[in-house]
C-alpha cells in the first residue's frame, strides 16, 4: 500500500523528475518556448475573443475550440502541475495528474498545433474587430448615437452578389428614421451607394444594403431604347449591376413574371411584349387578358397582335397554337431539322402571353360555365410549355398571386426565365425563384430579381407609358401597310374565319349542284 503510494510523485519536483530519467536539453528548450508562447497567445486571444462574443457569433465556436486545445495542453504541461494541484488538492492529486500526463504521449505536437492555430484565429479576430471599430467610427462621425452617446454595433455582413453587400447592426436605441436622415453622409463614408435601410426580423436590428455601382431607382423604356437598340427577337430586362440587360427570346422558351400589386409586374410585362414586337421581324402575338382586355387595349393597333378577352376565346387560341405546334413538328421531321428558324422556314415566331395567369389556373365551382374550358386550356398550356421550344412558340405568364402553387409545377418546371418583383411572403418568393430574396427587395416600383439558369441578378426594370405602347404599335401598323413587315401565315382567328367561309362556300356549291342535278332529272 505504502509502496504503491510512493510510486507516484508527491510534489512538483518529484513529478518533473519522474517523467524521464534521461535529460533532454533540446526538448526542454522546446517545451519552455511552447509554454511561453502558449501563455502569451492565450492572453492576447482571450482579450480579442472577449470583445467579440456579443457581436460576432462564429467566435463563440472558435473560442470553444481554442479553450479545449489550451486546456488540454496546459493541463498536461509539467510546469503547471503545482498550479493545477493548488486549485483543488483533493480533486487534482499528484497521482491523478501524473496519470493524465502519462496518457498524453504526443504533447509536443499538441503544443505545436495549438501555436499554429492561434495566428489563424487571431487574424480573423482582428479583422472582425476592425469592422466593429470601423463602423463605430463612421457612426460617430455622422452623428448616429443614442441618448447616452452609444453607436449602433456591427453584427455581421452578408455578400448578396458581386456588387451588393448587406450589413446588419444592433440598433442600440438608434431608430430607422435616423439612419434615413443620415443616408447621404453614410454613403460618403461607406463610399458605396445605400440600396436600402430597413429593420431586420425585429426592430432591434438595422439592415443596410450597399451597392458598389450606381443603381437607378427609375428607368424608362424610352431611355433604354436611346441607349441600346434591341437585338433581333429580344426585349429589355432592365438595368442590372453589370449594366443594361436584354434577353433574346430564342434562348428563352418560356417566362414567368410575378409580383405583388404596385411592384412593377404589369409594366414589365407590357414593355417586354412591346420590345418583342419591335425587335422581331416576323412575329405573331396572342395576348390573353381574362379581366376584360383593358390592360392590353393599346396593343390592338398592331396587326400582328390579337387580344383575347374570354375563356372561350382563349381556349380556341390554345387549341390552334397546339395544332400549329404539331404541324411544325411534322415540318421539322420532313426537313430533317431540329428547330424552327422563322426567317429561313417562313414561319412566324409565336408568343402566347397570359396576363394574370391565376385566373386561368384558379379553382372553379361545379356550376362555373368556364370550368370545362379552363380545364382544357390548362392542359393545352402544359403541353405547349413542355414541347414548344423547337417550334419557335413561347409562353409568357404573368401573375400577382404567388402563394399556394397558383401555376402548377408541370408548367413552371419548363420555364427557364423568371422575373419576380416584391413578394410579401417567403412562400411566394420561394415558389418563383427558390429563395426569400424577393421579400428583401426595397419598395421601389420596378425593382426585381431576374433569374435565368444559374444567373440571379437584381434589376431595375423599365417603366413604360401607355402612350408609348400605342404610338409604337401604330408605327408597326404603318410598317405593315407600307410592306416593310408582313406575316408569312395568317393570324389565328383569320384562319378560323377563313375555314368558316370555306365551309359556307362549299355548302352553297353543294346546294347549287344538287339543284342542277334535280333539274336534269326532271
Amino acid at each position: 500500500m505504502n509502496t504503491s503510494k510512493s510510486s507516484y510523485p508527491q510534489n512538483k519536483d518529484q513529478f518533473k523528475n519522474g517523467i524521464s530519467n534521461k535529460p533532454d536539453l533540446a526538448g526542454q528548450a522546446v517545451n519552455e518556448f511552447l509554454h511561453e508562447a502558449t501563455v502569451v497567445s492565450a492572453i492576447g486571444l482571450w482579450k480579442v475573443l472577449k470583445s467579440l462574443f456579443s457581436v460576432y457569433w462564429p467566435f463563440t465556436l472558435v473560442s470553444i475550440g481554442t479553450a479545449i486545445w489550451l486546456g488540454y495542453y496546459i493541463s498536461t504541461e509539467a510546469l503547471h502541475i503545482q498550479f493545477i494541484h493548488s486549485l483543488e488538492p483533493s480533486l487534482f492529486t499528484y497521482k491523478r495528474l501524473s496519470s493524465l500526463y502519462k496518457i498524453h504521449r504526443n504533447w509536443h505536437w499538441v503544443g505545436i498545433s495549438t501555436l499554429l492555430y492561434f495566428p489563424v484565429v487571431v487574424t480573423i479576430g482582428i479583422y472582425a474587430r476592425s469592422l466593429v471599430t470601423k463602423y463605430k467610427a463612421i457612426f460617430h462621425k455622422v452623428g448616429l448615437r443614442n441618448g447616452v452617446g452609444e453607436t449602433p454595433k456591427f453584427i455581421k455582413k452578408k455578400k448578396i452578389d458581386s456588387f451588393q453587400t448587406r450589413y446588419i447592426f444592433d440598433a442600440n436605441g438608434v431608430g430607422l428614421s435616423e439612419f434615413e436622415v443620415k443616408k447621404e453622409r453614410l454613403e460618403a463614408h461607406f463610399r458605396e451607394n445605400i440600396e436600402s435601410v430597413k429593420y431586420g426580423k425585429n426592430k432591434g436590428r438595422i439592415e443596410v444594403t450597399l451597392n458598389r455601382q450606381d443603381f437607378p431607382e427609375k428607368l424608362t423604356y424610352t431611355e433604354l431604347s436611346k441607349k441600346i437598340t434591341l437585338p433581333t427577337s429580344s426585349f429589355y430586362i432592365g438595368h442590372s449591376m453589370d449594366g443594361i440587360l436584354t434577353q433574346n427570346v430564342s434562348e428563352l422558351p418560356h417566362m414567368i413574371i410575378a409580383g405583388t400589386t404596385g411592384s412593377g409586374k404589369s409594366v414589365f410585362f407590357k414593355q417586354a411584349l412591346l420590345g418583342l414586337l419591335e425587335s422581331t421581324p416576323n412575329i405573331q402575338m396572342y395576348l390573353v387578358d381574362l379581366k376584360g382586355g383593358l390592360e392590353m387595349i393599346d396593343f390592338v393597333k398592331a396587326p400582328n397582335v390579337r387580344v383575347v378577352k374570354t375563356m372561350e376565346e382563349a381556349l380556341k387560341v390554345f387549341r390552334q397554337v397546339e395544332r400549329e405546334m404539331k404541324a411544325r413538328f411534322k415540318y421539322l421531321e420532313k426537313k430533317g431539322k431540329k428547330q424552327i428558324v422563322p426567317e429561313e422556314d417562313r414561319k412566324e415566331r409565336i408568343v402566347l402571353a397570359v396576363d394574370e395567369a391565376s385566373v386561368l389556373y384558379m379553382n372553379r365551382g361545379p356550376h362555373d360555365p368556364d370550368k370545362k374550358n379552363a380545364l382544357e386550356a390548362r392542359q393545352l398550356a402544359d403541353s405547349i410549355a413542355k414541347l414548344s421550344r423547337a417550334a419557335a412558340i413561347h409562353l409568357l405568364l404573368a401573375t400577382q398571386k404567388l402563394e399556394n402553387q397558383v401555376i402548377p409545377t408541370s408548367v413552371t418546371e419548363n420555364i427557364s426565365g423568371r422575373m419576380v418583383f416584391r413578394a410579401n411572403s417567403f412562400q411566394g418568393s420561394n415558389q418563383v425563384i427558390g429563395s426569400k430574396d424577393a421579400m428583401d427587395l426595397p419598395e421601389i416600383p420596378g425593382r426585381g430579381i431576374w433569374n435565368f439558369g444559374t444567373k440571379k441578378l437584381m434589376i431595375q426594370a423599365p417603366f413604360i407609358d401607355e402612350k408609348i405602347i400605342k404610338q409604337r404599335c401604330l408605327e408597326i401598323a404603318a410598317d405593315f401597310e407600307a410592306g416593310k413587315r408582313k406575316c408569312f401565315n395568317p393570324m389565328i382567328g383569320e384562319v378560323e374565319k377563313k375555314t368558316e367561309e370555306e365551309a359556307q362556300t362549299s355548302a352553297y356549291k353543294d346546294f347549287v349542284k344538287d339543284g342542277e342535278t334535280s333539274k336534269e332529272n326532271e
